[in-house]
């Protein structure tokens, strides 16, 4: 009898034991903030790749990536890592790399738009920047770009550079009519009734009604949003906002639409015809089409309220094998020497404060508002909803601009979406 209860608490052990282990099939979590499963990140593979050895991956024009290809060379030659770069396909969209990451089909950095950092983080696929970077990005780094990368107390990715919305204008054209640029929601009130009373130009602004981060920053202009109100209220149906809207919807006459559906008509050409006062363009276009007398605004946010700001920053995949060669990598393609380097060949602004305190000396181009680089006003909000927001943002304000929807019922329709 003793032998067999000996056996029978035996058995009872290993089946404790048995349960007790961990299970291989458990690959899900809960997430907090999102309220549903997501991938855990894998235990990392460090012995399962060569050392100083990774792979990157961006999106950008054949001549952006020629000029990363030379600068990541100099990195190679200096420090010894092997890096491959490879340059997706314009058609990879957020939901295309996620699919990627979801199958693990991930390279080791990856060069992301500011807003889809925190999507991707939410689900699990990037690692925060402080088990890979060796470097301080709080201060040393623009704040409007920081903290788009921002979530759940981490960083998750490292600016590379930004790409704010600006104004352009022929100075000549503007003197003959005896006006200026608007810098609050009254002055353009004002110039819409001067306009009603004028012919010549025809229209006051162009830009790309398909760009809904252009249609976004002029309503934020007309608002004359400082940032006061909190990072999420410049998404929120307010009285300011509904206000911008009415204001958006007396300047529809005079807005001239640009693009790739205007047969061939962009904003450079609506401007040298002189059939439009202002264009509203992502800096990087500005620099690309400047020419003498075309003068480019960088609204002070402090001011005249928010314009939207676009960025890229490199953020280390979750399925890594290498996370700490992907961060000295990162921490040498990001320096001060290699900003003003990426500066000088795309025109791509950087994102190093101090870069902008030296302008005078070569650097940056003047003109710069204090409140970009001292972090004045609240930076764009880049929540882990906005870019599934921005793609139906961008679909019922393009319907509004040309006249399928009325007023009303495009209040109605931000009203649903929660902008």
């Amino acid at each position: 009898m003793k032998r067999r209860n000996h056996w029978v608490l035996f058995a009872i052990l290993l089946l404790a034991l048995i349960n007790l282990s961990p299970s291989e099939t458990s690959t899900l979590t809960n997430s907090e903030d999102r309220g549903e499963a997501e991938p855990v990140a894998p235990q990392n593979r460090e012995a399962d790749k060569e050392p100083g050895r990774i792979a990157v991956a961006v999106q950008m024009s054949e001549a952006e990536f020629d000029d990363l290809q030379r600068l990541n060379q100099k990195v190679m030659d200096e420090t010894g890592m092997q890096v491959e770069l490879t340059n997706l396909k314009a058609d990879h969209d957020l939901e295309a790399i996620r699919q990627k990451l979801e199958l693990g089909e991930s390279p080791d950095v990856l060069l992301l738009n500011n807003t889809w950092v925190r999507r991707l983080a939410s689900y699990g696929y990037l690692l925060p920047t402080e088990s890979y970077y060796p470097g301080s990005l709080a201060g040393d780094v623009l704040s409007a770009s920081l903290a788009q990368n921002e979530w759940n107390g981490y960083t998750w990715a490292v600016p590379l550079d930004i790409d704010p919305y600006v104004w352009v204008y022929r100075e000549d054209l503007l003197k003959a009519e005896n006006l200026k640029l608007p810098s609050s929601p009254e002055e353009w009130q004002q110039l819409l009734a001067k306009q009603k009373t004028r012919t010549s130009p025809s229209f006051l602004i162009t830009f790309d009604y398909g760009d809904p981060y252009a249609a976004l920053s002029l309503t934020m202009q007309l608002s004359g949003k400082t940032g006061s109100g909190g990072a999420s209220s410049v998404f929120k149906l307010t009285k300011e906002t509904g206000e911008a809207v009415k204001r958006l919807d007396a300047l529809r006459p005079y807005l001239l639409p640009s693009g790739s559906d205007t047969a061939g008509q962009n904003v450079w050409s609506q401007l040298s015809a002189g059939k439009a006062m202002f264009g509203l363009v992502q800096w990087s276009e500005a620099h690309r089409h400047h020419s003498p007398g075309l003068q480019i605004v960088f609204p002070d946010r402090a001011i005249s309220g928010e314009m939207w700001i676009t960025g890229r920053s490199y953020a280390v995949t979750a399925r890594t094998g290498n996370g700490e060669a992907a961060g000295r990598w990162i921490s040498a393609m990001t320096t001060q020497v290699q900003q003003r380097q990426w500066f000088e060949l795309t025109g791509n602004l950087p994102v190093h404060k101090i870069l902008y305190q030296q302008a005078e000396h070569g650097g940056v181009p003047a003109g710069i508002p204090p409140s970009l680089m001292n972090g004045k006003g609240t930076p764009v909000p880049a929540g882990t909803e906005i870019p599934g927001n921005m793609d139906k943002y961008a679909s019922i304000t393009a319907a509004f601009l040309k006249g399928g929807l009325g007023l009303q019922a495009y209040l109605n329709e931000l009203s649903s979406l929660g902008l």
